[in-house]
């Protein structure tokens, strides 16, 4: 049994006769539908082709923003392998290279310094130095006389040298003053060179007293001809004696020829001597006697007082 057909208008009964009206509407609907499936029907649909290849959408990157250039280090043209700027490295690699520097310079200036100090009390001058200045003592010309002596201050009044000599004296080392100029000072050794007297102010800084060392020239005015070869045998006396003690203080072997110190001695006891070339002789065999004791006895007090012994043939000379 079919379906009965849609109605396609308005049925209306009127007297008992039904009377179909068509809805035009509705008919053009389907007069569209219908050219619809025509044109549907005879239209043709083209496919692509099956490819393998891909599309490739290219995506414009955006521009790279650029790094400030710094002044001065010359880098801003310089890119490491990934092209990314390297300034930062080269600004760190800079910094610790000058601060590094600075550092190292600072502290090389620093051992230098500390070694020049100890250097100025510790460093001996070398040997052939050392006998220049020997020879220098012995050989001065005329009346002067050049000596390498162990000082313990200088001051502007005598009465402050008596208070510091007071209390070195009382360390049992020798103390003498002596007026150069307008000022004291106080002498407390003699050695036979400029770095003899170094050593030897080292040793005596063991008995707890201020030393530094300094080279003196003496003079002695008033002299004739002949009081001039009595004063170089002297003097040569002298420089045997200051090397002999000083050189045992400091626990080192001297090089004084025993028997010319012998004979130089014999001479000067064997002259007529002036009141004043007596003393200063009486001085130099004090001196002597002392180094005696002390071969004997070992007693450093010995050499001590052969110091002070010659600290006074000085003051006599100077006089």
């Amino acid at each position: 049994m079919g379906k009965p057909e849609e109605s396609k208008g308005v049925t209306i009964k009127i007297n008992g006769e039904e009377k179909v009206f068509a809805d035009k509407k509705i008919e053009s609907q389907e007069a569209a539908s219908k050219e619809q499936e025509q044109t549907d029907e005879s239209f043709e649909w083209i496919l692509p082709e099956d490819s393998n290849e891909s599309k490739i959408v290219l995506v414009p990157t955006p521009p790279k923003k650029k790094m400030p250039k710094l002044i001065g280090f010359g880098t801003g043209s310089l890119k490491s392998s990934d092209k990314r700027p390297i300034k930062t490295f080269m600004i760190a690699v800079i910094c610790a290279v000058f601060f590094g520097s600075i550092l190292g310079l600072i502290a090389v200036k620093t051992i230098t310094k500390e070694k020049a100090e100890v250097s100025s009390v510790e460093t001996p001058i070398p040997t052939e130095a050392t006998v220049e200045d020997k020879k220098a003592a012995v050989t001065e010309p005329g009346n002067q006389l050049k000596t390498f002596l162990v000082q313990g201050g200088v001051f502007s009044s005598e009465d402050a040298a008596r208070q510091i000599q007071k209390k070195i004296i009382e360390k049992q080392v020798p103390a003498e003053i002596f007026k150069l100029e307008e000022s004291y000072y106080l002498f407390l050794g003699s050695a036979e060179s400029l770095a003899a007297s170094k050593e030897l102010a080292l040793f005596l800084k063991s008995y707890d007293v201020d030393v530094y060392w300094k080279e003196i020239n003496f003079e002695a005015a008033g002299t004739s001809q002949e009081d001039e070869k009595t004063l170089d045998k002297m003097k040569a006396v002298y420089a045997s004696l200051a090397e002999t003690s000083a050189t045992k203080l400091r626990g080192k072997a001297g090089t004084v020829n025993g028997e010319t110190l012998k004979k130089n001695m014999d001479e000067l006891k064997a002259g007529k001597l002036s009141p004043a070339f007596s003393k200063m002789n009486d001085d130099l065999t004090a001196a002597a006697k002392s180094i005696d004791e002390y071969e004997t006895s070992k007693n450093e007090e010995k050499l001590f007082q052969a110091q002070e012994s010659l600290l006074n043939f000085l003051l006599n000379y100077q006089k």
